[in-house]
């Protein structure tokens, strides 16, 4: 007689407690009230200020208890702010951990329909061959696996419900006293308080950063960007996903705290600019959650991987992705250039949307994500700056903290390394130039666009990457891309006005792509001759690069993709020392390319 073990049945698994939206009210009603005391502190500090107009023993009394009320509330709204950030992270959790839950209870629900399956046929075999008793065999063993993968999976989805709701808990009991509430740890959990110790120094790099955070425990690691959500969204070496959850925090910390005051009418010039800041960064990043593929059902998802809203005199700093770019089989990072400031996020954050149209139609069937990185001071904005765009002390300072955040991807990926593009526009491609040549930029292929010289770089093998990974795009009417020093005069040499060479020349050794926008501008009826249709120099053209069915976003699309040897090949410009720099793209007529086309233009 032949045995046939057939695994135990499993019982399904209780949904977690609570709901994510009750969460997040609680949330947003405790960072209206952190808000509220936290205006409250301040008013008492402004009060305590001395007075010329009231002195004496009156004065001091009621300036010093002004004081002690403004330093009594001001860790009272840092703890309470801290508590509503936990909130928001438990509630992120427990978002997930339910849908888990689904999936987990619907492996288990056919886990005891095949089990109750198998029974049946092990009951109804009476006389059977020694092949027939191999199958039932067979599936019994497939069975028994999967019961031991699913008695796993459960203890596992146990240890996070409980791990999470314990962590709420620590939240809560570590600020239910006044004293506690005033304490500067108030609201911290000790989980947080333990793991913060060992948190490497800044001077250590990203690769120690990704070590230690990939050593933490889930519960150790969602108690971090509760309590320290200001280190860890820019902190490089992190994933992609815990930056952007650091990061949400403080846009929706800092959302509903400046709102308040701008209703009760109490906001200073500071904190309008930080408010338009970071409602640029909330528009820029619903814009990249709420993308979806054209043709398609994907909706890759928004990455807010870096939010900064103060920096550089309150011109701020952000960074943001579309797709997964802890995943993604290709990931591109695009610098733009001067005069962009944090409030053009959400135009930059559509045209990594674009961008991403562009890499997924035109591609191999990759996985893809772009990143919009503005990390560095452009200048822009007063006259002082503007007189300084011809210097590179911006791109400079602009190419190291780029080197720098791409050391940080790469980090956070290092298991599994993606092929990485970076896309210098504008003032942009000379930054990138810098990173590439003082600072070993780490990514495969670099793509430059509408460039006015390439700072420190001579030629494309000055470039980290080599030249035959240099690729440069250019529209004959882009007057910024006139610029660039080209041939025996150079504007830089010469009046030391420029900011390098221009890439797309002969002389660079680089990859030039078709870039021309099909509604270039044009002057008909030149000194070259009458009828002769010539660029005309205009700044408009200048930021067509990343338009929808341009040539140069179908270009782009391919680099990114690693599909740069398939590129739509451009004729350089070059010198005669007898006349101007020639441009033969200015006699070419371009060709619209819709997402999915054929490299002639015409959709496949």
């Amino acid at each position: 007689m032949t045995t046939i073990y057939v695994p135990p049945t499993i019982d399904p698994v209780e949904r977690p407690e609570g709901t994510p939206a009750a969460a997040e009210t609680l949330s947003s009603t405790l960072l209206s009230n952190a808000a509220r005391i936290s205006e409250f502190a301040e008013e008492a500090a402004a009060l305590a200020s001395p007075s010329y107009l009231w002195v004496g023993d009156a004065a001091s009394a009621y300036s010093s208890h002004a004081a002690a009320f403004a330093e009594k509330h001001e860790p009272m709204a840092a703890t309470l702010k801290r508590v509503a950030r936990g909130v928001d992270v438990f509630a992120e959790q427990l978002r997930t951990l339910l849908s888990d839950h689904i999936d987990l209870n619907g492996e288990i629900s056919t886990y005891r329909r095949d089990r109750k399956d198998l029974m049946a046929d092990v009951d109804a075999a009476d006389d059977v061959t020694e092949a027939e008793i191999a199958v039932l065999q067979e599936r019994a063993r497939r069975l028994t696996t999967r019961y031991s993968w699913l008695v796993s999976d459960i203890s596992s989805f146990g240890q996070r419900v409980t791990a999470n709701e314990d962590f709420l808990v620590q939240l809560f009991t570590g600020a239910d006293t006044a004293a506690e509430a005033g304490q500067a740890d108030g609201g911290i959990d000790p989980l947080a308080l333990a793991a913060i110790g060992g948190m490497p120094a800044a001077g250590d790099g990203p690769k120690k950063m990704a070590e230690w955070w990939a050593g933490l425990t889930e519960a150790e690691q969602d108690a971090l960007i509760a309590a320290y959500p200001e280190r860890f969204g820019s902190a490089d070496g992190l994933p992609s996903s815990a930056r952007d959850d650091a990061n949400r925090l403080l846009l929706d910390s800092d959302l509903t705290e400046l709102r308040l005051k701008e209703e009760a009418g109490t906001l200073t010039s500071d904190e309008r600019q930080r408010l338009e800041n970071a409602e640029a960064a909330e528009k820029a990043l619903k814009l990249a959650d709420d993308y979806i593929v054209p043709g398609t059902d994907d909706k890759p998802g928004g990455t807010l991987w870096l939010y900064d809203p103060d920096a550089f005199d309150g011109d701020g700093r952000v960074a943001i992705g579309v797709g997964d770019l802890d995943t993604a089989d290709d990931v591109s990072i695009q610098i733009p250039g001067i005069r962009t400031e944090m409030d053009d996020a959400p135009y930059y954050a559509q045209q990594a949307a674009d961008l991403y149209e562009s890499a997924r139609y035109n591609g191999d069937g990759s996985s893809v994500a772009t990143l919009f990185w503005l990390g560095y001071d452009t200048p822009a904005g007063d006259l002082l700056e503007w007189g300084e765009v011809p210097l590179e002390r911006y791109a400079a300072d602009g190419g190291d903290r780029l080197a720098t955040a791409v050391d940080g991807l790469r980090a956070s990926r290092a298991d599994d390394p993606a092929h990485m593009t970076a896309i210098g526009h504008s003032y942009g491609s000379t930054a990138t130039s810098y990173a590439a040549t003082e600072h070993d930029l780490a990514v495969e292929d670099i793509a430059l666009v509408g460039s006015p010289g390439t700072g420190p770089a001579d030629s494309a093998s000055d470039f980290s990457v080599g030249a035959d990974h240099v690729y440069v795009g250019r529209n004959s009417s882009d007057l910024v891309a006139t610029l660039g020093d080209e041939g025996w005069v150079g504007k830089d040499r010469l009046f030391d006005a420029g900011l390098g060479t221009d890439p797309s020349s002969e002389d660079f050794g680089a990859h030039r792509f078709e870039a021309e926008a099909v509604d270039r501008q044009r002057d008909t009826g030149t000194a070259r001759g009458f009828g002769y249709d010539a660029p005309h120099y205009n700044t408009d053209d200048h930021v067509k690069y990343f338009d929808r069915d341009s040539e140069s976003l179908y270009n782009l699309g391919r680099i990114v993709d690693g599909q740069a040897d398939d590129i739509n090949a451009a004729e350089h410009s070059y010198d005669r020392w007898w006349d101007f720099a020639q441009d033969p793209e200015a006699d070419r007529t371009p060709t619209a390319k819709t997402p999915g086309s054929s490299k002639t233009g015409y959709r496949e």
